[in-house]
């Protein structure tokens, strides 16, 4: 074997060394996408389904409120009673929630209202009994979204201990705002509880 031939036959072990290489690292790379793909497919997927009942309603939705990012994109059902709040400017928001104590599972006695304000392409039904500490409300079940994790801020005039308005006072309560997909009435809420606990 003189000098040109073993030249050529190590330019040719060097391109078929680096060839090799070349289609080894492509392998790799496309193994390492679809490996990445494969990791983050289900992040773009379709959201999970939360249905909450009367077992799981408080305390999820407490978390709802304490985390709300984490519900963002899915789909969210529950039920709940209507509830018309009214800020100092005369704004009014319709919300689905239920009663509950203000801690989110103290016993402090100073109750609170849980839930969403609902945004709806059609008119929400209107809330019945709404000062008073009854399930003789009016009840729908909710199915939707959360709009966004930023909590909106309205400032309502406060309550003296008798149920009075006091003009001179106020408080302000942060929701978060629940875009509706579908509403219905519940005719029969017998089993609902006014009142939700842990």
């Amino acid at each position: 074997m003189d000098l040109a031939q073993s030249k050529t036959l190590t330019s040719r072990s060097l391109f078929s060394y680096f060839f090799r290489l070349v289609i080894s690292m492509k392998k790799f790379f496309s193994f390492s996408l679809l490996a990445l793909l494969l990791l983050f497919l289900p992040a773009c997927a379709a959201k999970d389904l939360y249905v909450l009942n009367e077992s799981s309603f408080f305390l999820v939705m407490t978390n709802m409120q304490y985390y709300p990012e984490q519900y963002i994109g899915s789909t969210i059902e529950y039920d709940c009673f209507t509830y018309e709040l009214t800020d100092i400017h005369g704004n009014s928001y319709i919300c689905g929630v239920r009663k509950c104590s203000s801690g989110y599972g103290c016993t402090c006695g100073n109750d609170t209202i849980i839930g969403f304000i609902l945004e709806s392409e059609e008119p929400l039904p209107a809330p019945k009994n709404q000062s008073e500490d009854n399930n003789d409300k009016t009840w729908i079940h909710v199915r939707g979204m959360l709009k966004s994790a930023q909590k909106q801020e309205i400032t309502i005039y406060a309550y003296t201990p008798d149920g009075n308005i006091d003009y001179d006072t106020t408080e302000i309560l942060s929701f978060l705002t629940f875009q509706t997909e579908s509403v219905s009435l519940i005719e029969d809420y017998s089993n609902l509880h006014y009142y939700v606990t842990k």
